[in-house]
């Protein structure tokens, strides 16, 4: 039998396969993209995907393919919502809570996350959650705790919240796991609460004075059997291992797994004094008791900051501290192990010349090079990055930005400052640069890199932005920016940059007779009566989301 024949009678018709297979299909993709891909095709797959599809992770999808499941799948049948006002989809939330009633349409809930967006969003959010009486997994933030009445929500067991430090409004929550990031936003006194009956607890912050903080509150916690912290602040005191143990001993009699990473600015002889750090996490009692082991990254430099981690390093974000990861020392000598597969994103801090080669992995997909003189060959050996940051301090030729932009195939997302980006491709003069810029970078963020201020050069004028534009119009789809007035918006960004699925900018004139509008947007240009789009304003900040053609159709 030819082959041609034998694969013409082999051809099996989609539709003749069984519900359990679809259904296993369906169990490997999203339920926004099962909508999408099967929903109005005929009855049968309606059918299915009417029962079956009951998870809604809308955190990246387009504005286009929100509306179209809401208008196509029976709300009622969702379990799970996670919407985000992140970068690709800012105002989601705000748009989605002018849709809906969230306590009368979505009470049924068993899992909700509403995060990325404006303490005032979820501070009015916050107290219609009471009605949700199937809510077991709840991720909400920013919030100031001081402002919100104590929350009863009778099945929830499982919290991530981004909020201050005052937390007593939780202390009525029958919670098993809490995900707790500190932020300093208010400035109210401290009230570091959390519910006693926790099993697991992860802690995120970057304020000096948090760890005392956080250790007392850990002493009411004796159901405790997993604790995770990542404390930031640079300005620590050197991490103490014994004051760790004395408080496990004392207070958390079942804690079995203790994860963390604690930052500190040390000033002492390399060697010595790292390694006496270390002894502290290498008593009996660690290594033996708990099997816990930890490891040191710092420069040999007398002043600088260093990090010490337990292994397996077990957050998503690494920080590199030291110039050569052969001069770290560490209390584990399990070789196999690979310390850091929970790593996809990389922050350069120093030179490092020798890196650990499991950093070096398919996992890792953002890179930060924020300071100068840190770009090694090393970097070029991922394989899979897909975000690059460039700091204002960086020091990087033209030429070494496009060897960057060549060795990476699936880098789609910038962030750096315009200054910065200007001269990366050298006043827009280097033509390799700026055509593989416009071919590969689908979101572009222009901001300062936290190092500084924000100050009048950074808002972008008109003859600043028309090279910007002329490169990256034709395939940008997310773009985030500071631009000097609203007339830039109407007039250029609206107008010219026509594959955006979102806008943030931000405005230096503003003012009650200065504000983005949908009105004063339509005065400007008749033409944008014809754009579908959400608009959300924050103080100076305006988010566009907009509806473009849906990728599944």
């Amino acid at each position: 039998m030819s082959s041609a024949k034998r694969f013409k009678h082999d051809l099996t018709v989609l539709e003749t396969l069984p519900n359990e297979l679809f259904l296993e299909i369906f169990s490997y993709l999203t339920g926004v993209v099962n909508i999408c891909a099967f929903s109005q095709l005929n009855n049968r797959f309606q059918s299915l995907i009417s029962q079956y599809c009951y998870t809604f992770d809308c955190k990246s999808i387009a504005k286009t393919e929100l509306d179209y499941i809401i208008r196509h799948h029976d709300i009622k049948q969702w379990r799970l919502l996670r919407l985000s006002d992140d970068d690709d989809t800012p105002g989601q939330v705000t748009y989605f809570c002018r849709q809906f009633d969230l306590a009368q349409s979505f009470s049924h809930l068993e899992a909700l996350s509403i995060i990325n967006t404006q303490c005032s969003i979820t501070t009015s959010i916050l107290p219609q959650l009471t009605l949700f009486n199937c809510l077991v997994s709840l991720s909400i933030g920013s919030i100031c705790g001081k402002t919100i009445p104590v929350v009863d929500i009778v099945a929830l067991k499982h919290l991530t919240i981004t909020s201050c430090i005052h937390t007593n409004w939780l202390h009525k929550l029958r919670l098993e796991t809490l995900q707790h990031t500190i932020e300093h936003h208010s400035t109210h006194e401290d009230c570091l609460i959390w519910p006693t009956t926790l099993k697991q607890l992860k802690v995120f912050t970057k304020k000096l004075g948090d760890n005392k903080l956080i250790r007392t509150a850990l002493k009411s916690l004796h159901e405790l059997n997993s604790l995770t912290i990542y404390d930031g602040a640079w300005d620590n005191p050197i991490p103490d291992g014994q004051i760790w143990e004395e408080l496990i001993k004392s207070s958390l009699p079942l804690l079995k797994n203790f994860q963390f990473c604690f930052k500190f600015w040390r000033n002492f002889t390399y060697s010595r004094d790292v390694n006496r750090i270390v002894e502290k996490f290498s008593t009996p009692f660690y290594l033996q008791e708990k099997s816990w082991f930890v490891r040191c990254d710092a420069h040999n430099n007398k002043s600088t900051a260093a990090i010490l981690y337990s292994l397996p390093y077990a957050f998503q974000r690494f920080e590199i501290v030291t110039r050569s990861f052969s001069d770290s020392i560490s209390t584990s000598k399990n070789s196999k192990m690979n310390p850091y597969k929970s790593v996809k994103t990389l922050q350069v801090a120093v030179k490092c010349e020798e890196i650990h080669e499991k950093l070096l992995s398919k996992d890792i997909v953002d890179v930060h090079i924020t300071y100068s003189n840190t770009l090694v060959d090393w970097i070029y050996a991922i394989p899979k990055l897909c975000q690059l940051t460039v700091g204002d301090q960086m020091n990087i030729s033209d030429n070494e930005f496009l060897r960057i932009l060549k060795s990476f195939p699936c880098l789609k997302s910038l962030i750096t400052s315009y200054q910065k980006l200007n001269d990366l491709t050298n006043q827009w003069k280097n033509k390799s640069i700026c055509n593989l810029l416009s071919q590969k970078i689908r979101s572009l963020k222009l901001s300062t890199d936290g190092c500084r201020t924000m100050n009048l050069d950074d808002y972008i004028k008109v003859d600043e932005l028309l090279p910007l534009v002329k490169v990256f119009s034709r395939h940008c789809e997310h773009l985030n920016l500071a631009v000097y007035s609203r007339n830039i918006v109407a007039g250029l960004l609206l107008r010219c940059m026509n594959e955006l699925q979102s806008l943030k900018v931000r405005l230096k004139e503003h003012g009650n007779d200065l504000q983005i509008t949908k009105q004063w947007l339509i005065e400007q240009n008749n033409e944008y009566k014809k754009l579908n789009y959400s608009l959300v304003a924050n103080g100076q900040e305006y988010s566009f989301w907009f509806s473009r053609s849906c990728k599944h159709h």
